[in-house]
């Protein structure tokens, strides 16, 4: 018998209407991304990021319950973001959450879907 439900929480979201200065601000992403895996209860392992030419970035997060990623469009000032815990003791809408906070004023769509053995999915207030 295992000590690990199979079940987690996959939270999805496309932001856009962002202010172009903060959106290519990669330090300001970073930062909140990092503060709301820390707030959302996850263990960080680590990171790897991806500039691209002219413009844009993607940056990965792995985590001991699994991973958030975000891809900046800057041409459209727009970004996705995708976190994905395993188990019940995160809260990966915290990372959205925080994000969300370090962006300022933009307009955002997020889905939370339960996985696994979880039945929990839910549209995330905008």
């Amino acid at each position: 018998m295992s000590d690990f439900a199979f079940a987690g929480t996959h939270v999805i979201a496309d932001v856009s209407e962002i202010d172009l200065a903060t959106l290519t601000d990669e330090q300001l992403l970073l930062d909140g991304l990092l503060r709301g895996i820390t707030r959302s209860g996850a263990t960080l392992c680590g990171m790897q990021t991806k500039r691209f030419e002219p413009t844009g970035m993607t940056a990965i997060f792995l985590l001991s319950e699994s991973h958030v990623s975000i891809h900046t469009y800057p041409e459209q000032r727009s970004l996705f973001f995708d976190a994905f815990t395993c188990g019940d003791h995160c809260m990966p809408e915290t990372i959205l959450t925080e994000l969300l906070a370090s962006l300022g004023e933009c307009r955002h769509r997020a889905d939370i879907v339960g996985r696994g053995d979880h039945t929990r999915a839910h549209l995330m207030p905008a």
